[in-house]
């Protein structure tokens, strides 16, 4: 989780010592992975796969805090682009 929680706040432009939101975002990568497991891609929390990572943080940049709405849009459509691919591969599909 700490690996996940460092990219997410990266990608957010979040100093990585700021600890104001980590609430908020754990529960955004704690629900991304749910909506991954629940499209039937197996996602564990401590993955090192790059794919499942940008799905991940995807997910929780389409629903975090305060940001643009075109941004979160953006972030949405990539989502869901991922998890698209990700479900025709059987690498990431549950077993």
């Amino acid at each position: 989780m700490d690996k996940l929680l460092k990219l997410t706040k990266e990608s957010l432009s979040i100093v990585a010592t700021a600890t104001l939101k980590d609430t908020e975002i754990k529960m955004w990568i704690q629900a991304g992975i749910a909506d991954l497991r629940r499209q039937g891609i197996d996602v564990t929390e401590n993955t090192d796969k790059p794919l499942l990572q940008s799905a991940i943080v995807m997910f929780v940049k389409s629903n975090f805090g305060n940001v643009d709405i075109k941004e979160k849009e953006l972030a949405q459509n990539a989502y869901k682009s991922i998890c698209a691919n990700l479900g025709l591969s059987g690498e990431y599909k549950e077993k």
